[in-house]
């Protein structure tokens, strides 16, 4: 089981992701992950200033959480 706290108080299991897109903010162009569920529920990731930064922060995290077997806290 691989679990990442993509937001304050807000995990992530991402063996039950089957689904995931990075969005863009109109307001301020800043970007963020939905994790799309099975079921279609979702949860939205933080925000990132670009897609570069979101996919580096998920590559990291996954890394981690996959080495440490740890709830991944940022």
């Amino acid at each position: 089981m691989i679990i990442i706290e993509v937001k304050k108080n807000k995990f992530v299991n991402i063996d039950n992701v089957f689904r995931m897109e990075i969005l863009r903010k109109d307001d301020n162009n800043n970007v963020y992950w939905r994790f799309y569920t099975n079921d279609e529920s979702f949860c939205s990731s933080k925000e990132f200033s670009d897609e570069q930064e979101a996919h580096s922060w998920l590559s990291m995290q996954i890394a981690r959480a996959q080495g440490s077997k740890e709830i991944i806290s940022l």
